[in-house]
């Protein structure tokens, strides 16, 4: 369904039903459908929610609405017109860095935060590699985001599910695509992080880049009520290639 959010249609889905609710956000361009095998099994227990993030998906916005605050701004939007008032927050790539902020500024709504294979909210310079690919975008739209996907999903046999990335990426256009990409460069240099005292389950494939696994590790020391599980053989979307393992270390955790 689509609901009315800060100005813009926001596409949502929830499945299930229960006392507790799970609400997954994705990184990049990538729509509600990265948390669709986490979201199918949980739903036997809780309700679980999901949406397209200004940019993705359903839910087309102008540029110059697209930044890390609205996120977060619509992510409480997105709690507030469903009636959650606290939830478990899962944090997909750069959707981890949105559920950090989202976790400093109202801690009180999250039960317990999952980071998968997440992004530090710290505002940064864009990078050479960075440069690169939106380079490549301009020139290449559909070649970026098949070599994009074939860099984060490394894992063997699993062709259907690289094809299925491919089409959820491709349904933002260029412009909006590196909109995205250059939102690095906003907010504060140094988030205090260590303030953030929600449980909090950290998961990172091994397969993954050096950032990203150094992120996690960071994480992991900062936040006191933290877990780190490594997923062997895994890139950077375990929650597609390895969904089982996942799960298993959520419901570890928290159920």
């Amino acid at each position: 369904m689509f609901i009315d959010v800060n100005g813009i249609k926001i596409n949502t889905v929830s499945f299930g039903s229960g006392e507790d609710t799970f609400l997954g956000i994705s990184g990049f361009v990538a729509d509600w459908r990265v948390w669709s095998f986490v979201f199918e099994e949980l739903s036997t227990r809780m309700r679980c929610v999901g949406f397209d993030h200004r940019g993705s998906g359903e839910s087309t916005a102008p540029l110059e609405t697209i930044s890390k605050q609205s996120y977060v701004d619509d992510l409480f939007s997105v709690m507030d017109k469903l009636g959650i008032d606290k939830c478990y927050l899962g944090g997909e790539s750069f959707g981890g860095a949105i559920a950090l902020l989202a976790a400093l500024k109202q801690p009180e709504r999250f039960k317990g935060l999952i980071l998968i294979d997440t992004n530090l909210p710290d505002a940064k310079p864009i990078d050479e590699n960075r440069k690169q690919f939106i380079d490549f975008l301009r020139s290449d739209h559909r070649g970026a985001i098949e070599a994009f996907i074939e860099s984060v999903m490394p894992e063997p046999n699993i062709e259907h599910l690289k094809q299925m990335g491919v089409h959820i990426c491709l349904r933002s256009d260029i412009e909006t695509t590196i909109k995205i990409l250059e939102m690095v460069t906003e907010g504060e240099a140094d988030y205090p992080l260590n303030e953030i005292k929600t449980p909090t389950l950290i998961v990172y494939g091994d397969k993954d880049g050096e950032d990203i696994i150094g992120n996690s590790h960071y994480l992991e020391k900062i936040l006191p009520y933290s877990e780190l599980v490594v997923i062997k053989g895994a890139g950077h979307v375990p929650i597609i290639t390895r969904s089982q393992e996942v799960l298993a270390a959520i419901k570890r955790n928290f159920f």
